[in-house]
This record gives structure tokens, C-alpha cells and sequence, in this order.
């Protein structure tokens, strides 16, 4: 499959430059301190517990894991741009995007080459990620069930911001100016669930329909949704179907 061979040359340069490891490194060693945080928290919590009565819901599962996914999402979504921001602006920076273009390939075989090797990327991060998790089975009893339907959810949301980071840098061959729209358009996508209710009642549901933070968080209950699944392949779908525009748009203009 030429995408697969595309996402390998991808791939080997990415994990070829320092910018792959520090950023690994950085997002394992910031969701490392919040998971510590959040089990020490757990045992202050439950010395308290033991002498309280009535406390719902206090389990490792509800105070560990699934705030420890919130907070990796919320990781992704500072350190994601800074991976799709090279995607085609260096390219197009380098001078290397109209010799892609020249492969014997389509552009659907390109676009899709970006996503799935930036999946990989997304899929080893959240690999370090689980370490503590993984752990917390050794000396407890987190429901399996969830936890996988939650790192589920995580690995989509993270291949749904690839995908519209991607899109974004196709736009532009400044990496600068590709991360920075990328954030802000991921942080307008995860607020929106917040500003709802500053908006006329009519309109709510559509506002948190579209928020990537209303339908993560059924995920990190442990809850998958037919239609959080469909968001997501759907969101995915759509800024590759931008992308595939964008770079036709570009080839004819070439």
C-alpha cells in the first residue's frame, strides 16, 4: 500500500530529528506528575474515607484514571500542533512539496500517508502514557473495561486533532503560523461545551455537539457512544476531505 510507504518515509524522519523525543518525553514526564498527583490524592482521600461513611464513588477508577485521562487530553492538545505543524509546511519550506506531488501517487495516498504515520506517533505517546496505568493494576482494581474504552477514546481524539492539524498545514509553509491555528482552533473545539451556556437554549445542543470535549468525556466514564464514535470518524473524515481539496487546489496551481 503506497500510503503505508509514505507514512514510513514519514515516519523515519520524524523519529530521525530530537523534536519526536523531546516531545515524548515532555508530554510522558508532565502526564507522569499529574498521575503521581493524582495517587497521592488518592491515599490522603482514602486515610479519610476509612473513617467517613456514605463517600460514593470512591474508587481508583473515578479518581484516578479517569481524571488522569482528562489531563492527557488536554496534553494532546498542547503538544499535537507542535507534530502536524511540519506535516506539508516543511515541505513547502523545504521545497520538497511539489516533488511529492511528482510521485506516481494520489493524493488521498498522501494525505492518508501523514495521518497514519502522525497515528503511530499518537499511538506510542499514549503507550508511555498507560505506563502508570498499567501499574496502578499491579497494586489495585481499576475497571479494564473502561480504562481500555477510555484510552480508546483518547487515541481518537488524538488522530481527530492530527487530522485537523493537518489540514491547517497544508494551508501555510510556516510551521509557526500551522501550530499556532491549530491550537486555536482545537482549544474554540474543546471549549465550546463551556460557553453553552452563554448562548441562546435554542442553540446548546448544537454548540455541544460539536465540542471535542462533550464527547471525549463519555469516553473517559468508561461509556462508548455510537454517536461519540460517529463524531469522531466523522471529524476525521471531514479535514481529510479538506486536505485532499487542499492539496488538489495546490497541484492544479502548481
Amino acid at each position: 500500500m503506497k500510503a503505508w510507504t509514505l507514512a514510513k518515509k514519514d515516519l523515519k524522519i520524524l523519529f530521525g530529528s530530537p523534536l519526536a523525543y523531546l516531545i515524548l518525553a515532555c508530554f510522558s514526564f508532565v502526564s507522569g506528575y499529574f498521575f503521581l498527583s493524582l495517587v497521592t490524592q488518592y491515599q490522603i482521600f482514602s486515610l479519610q474515607a476509612m473513617q467517613m461513611q456514605g463517600i460514593k464513588n470512591f474508587n481508583p477508577q473515578e479518581w484516578i484514571i479517569r481524571p488522569y485521562l482528562q489531563n492527557s487530553a488536554i496534553l494532546l492538545l498542547f503538544f499535537i500542533p507542535l507534530i502536524t505543524m511540519r506535516s506539508f509546511s516543511e515541505e513547502k519550506k523545504l521545497g520538497t512539496f511539489e516533488l511529492l506531488l511528482s510521485y506516481p501517487v494520489t493524493e488521498l495516498q498522501i494525505v492518508l500517508g501523514k495521518l497514519l504515520a502522525l497515528a503511530v506517533f499518537v499511538g506510542v505517546a499514549l503507550l508511555l502514557n498507560a505506563v502508570g496505568p498499567i501499574l496502578l493494576f499491579v497494586y489495585s482494581a481499576p475497571e479494564l473495561g473502561a480504562t481500555l474504552g477510555g484510552y480508546g477514546g483518547l487515541f481518537l481524539l488524538g488522530v481527530s486533532f492530527v487530522a485537523l492539524g493537518v489540514f491547517l498545514s497544508s494551508l501555510t509553509e510556516n510551521q509557526v503560523v500551522a501550530a499556532s491555528l491549530t491550537f486555536g482552533a482545537l482549544l474554540v473545539l474543546w471549549l465550546l461545551s463551556w460557553i453553552k451556556d452563554l448562548v441562546d437554549k435554542n442553540y446548546q445542543f448544537i454548540i455541544k455537539s460539536c465540542s471535542l470535549l462533550a464527547h471525549f468525556d463519555s469516553f473517559a466514564k468508561g461509556v462508548i457512544a455510537g454517536t461519540d464514535l460517529a463524531y469522531f470518524v466523522s471529524f476525521i473524515l471531514f479535514f481529510l476531505g479538506l486536505t485532499l481539496i487542499s492539496l488538489e487546489n495546490q497541484r492544479w496551481r502548481g
